[in-house]
């Protein structure tokens, strides 16, 4: 409380900055890309009856290695399932559940940014963040990075600490655990605070010359390790206990990695991983004068992050500078190209350039600090005004489920017997409205695999639903490999071909 009393004033300012959050991107349908976010619901559809929360009719294709792991982590469909529980797969409540977090998250980067900057600065850095587009655009996405990231700036505002007592020791192994089991990729938080030990024996050891068993025991960072990892293997093997590991889907995909070489790798992804670090601070307008704007504020903001990186590693390497070195390193190596992977490091990525601006400003002007963030900030959320209307369009282009989708839907469900499987480029989806066993095929093997492997698992459904990179697959696969005994028009761009 004594921190609330304190910064009060701050804090009516946010929440009148986090009211507009609640009408950005809320919508009753969800954008047509992937899938992900089905497996989400239906996972967290099975912690809200109170089943296993694996189950389900996602039949996973151990050929396709790129496609989706068995399951996913149950933290997120654990935080949605209250919201599945009261509204069932509406995505509208969803939508609002993300607003939450991300209320949440505007609060936690001012406290973040607090510990570095003053109010204000901290203010402008904390609101710039929530208003940029990567964090409005996954409002209306039902996928865990939000919420993992809420777990990891919890964890980083307790870890900035000088001393640590057993509470705040004990809420860090809480934090960590959590976030790991939203996204696996959060275990670099407990890999972080081994190399901070590491880095802290080396130190010690240059210092004073000589080592102890003593002196690594009194490292909070040990007891944060040895507490987060117990506790996660713990839940993952009672709670959360699934027959299927996702491991092995994982350790597939990235040795496929491999065959090209760990540097073709690292120079495939350098490019992207910089655009990553840009387009944090990067609206998408059609409008040649926002792009302009946004274009510089994305490359100024790319080069004050490496200055300010630059800085800070050529002094004392903090916790947050060791997190973020390490989700460079999986961002470099790591081949999917999303700049969701590296969500976690955003706020770390603006204290650089906070860190950057400091030591440059004040020589090139005599303008305060605090005042040349707001007024970036103004600059930037105008900027983003367009953006921000568009986001509230209640029926956007390129979104489902639509009319056409939900008669295909009753179909299937209503025709389909659940011992039958259905190929589709899009099973999880498919699975989560209708309960049928659904499975993706193995695009990267060729076609005559595919047909031994669909003749063994006596696949008896070819779904085609408008989507060109696929159904040319299947239509090419249907001509020359399986010809269908039967064929039904269910609805705008939707065909189901019987196989036997």
């Amino acid at each position: 409380m004594p921190y609330f009393n304190k910064h009060i004033q701050t804090f009516l300012f946010l929440a009148l900055f986090a009211i507009p959050l609640f009408f950005l991107n809320i919508h009753n349908v969800h954008p047509a890309g992937g899938d992900d976010y089905a497996q989400y619901i239906k996972e967290a559809q099975n912690i809200a009856n109170g089943k296993p929360y694996y189950q389900s009719n996602y039949v996973f294709n151990k050929y396709n290695n790129c496609y989706s792991p068995p399951q996913y982590p149950p933290g997120f469909p654990l935080l949605l399932a209250p919201v599945v529980k009261i509204w069932g797969i509406a995505i509208m409540p969803m939508c609002y559940f993300n607003t939450v977090i991300a209320v949440c998250l505007l609060f936690s980067f001012f406290i973040f940014f607090r510990k570095y900057a003053g109010s204000v600065s901290a203010f402008c850095l904390a609101v710039i963040i929530s208003y940029s587009g990567i964090m409005i655009d996954l409002k209306q996405l039902v996928l865990a990075d939000e919420s993992c990231l809420l777990f990891v700036m919890l964890y980083l505002i307790f870890r900035n600490a000088r001393r640590f007592s057993w509470q705040r020791v004990s809420l860090l192994i809480v934090f960590a655990s959590m976030a790991i089991l939203i996204r696996t990729q959060s275990v670099l938080l407990v890999f972080a605070e081994m190399l901070y030990i590491i880095l802290f024996v080396i130190r010690e050891w240059i210092r004073q010359k000589k080592f102890t068993l003593t002196l690594i025991c009194k490292i909070p960072s040990l007891y944060i390790i040895a507490g987060s990892l117990l506790l996660s293997v713990f839940l993952n093997s009672t709670v959360f206990y699934s027959p299927t590991s996702a491991l092995q889907f994982y350790v597939d995909f990235l040795q496929s990695t491999l065959q090209k070489g760990v540097l073709t790798i690292v120079r495939d992804n350098i490019n992207s991983f910089l655009a990553t670090i840009s387009g944090f601070f990067h609206y998408d307008t059609e409008n040649s004068i926002r792009t302009a704007i946004v274009t510089v504020m994305g490359s100024a903001g790319l080069l004050f992050c490496i200055i300010g990186f630059v800085i800070k590693i050529t002094g004392r390497l903090s916790f947050d500078d060791l997190f973020f070195i390490l989700l460079c390193g999986l961002m470099l190596y790591y081949p999917i190209h999303d700049s969701r992977y590296f969500l976690p490091a955003i706020a770390i990525v603006y204290y650089y350039c906070y860190a950057a601006l400091e030591k440059i400003l004040p020589v090139l002007t005599k303008i305060r600090l605090r005042n040349i963030g707001l007024g970036i900030t103004a600059v930037y959320l105008i900027a983003g005004f367009h953006y921000f209307k568009t986001t509230t369009e209640m029926f956007p282009y390129g979104y489902m489920p639509l009319r056409k989708d939900m008669l295909a839907v009753s179909y299937i469900s209503k025709n389909i017997s659940d011992s039958d499987i259905i190929v589709c480029a899009r099973p999880r989806l498919t699975t989560l409205y209708t309960n049928k066993k659904c499975m993706v095929h193995a695009w990267q093997y060729p076609m005559d695999v595919n047909r031994r492997v669909f003749d063994s698992m006596r696949v008896k459904y070819i779904l085609l639903n408008g989507f060109s990179y696929t159904d040319d697959y299947y239509h090419t696969y249907l001509n020359n490999f399986q010809h269908p005994i039967d064929s039904t028009y269910l609805a705008q761009g939707y065909m189901l071909y019987t196989l036997r």
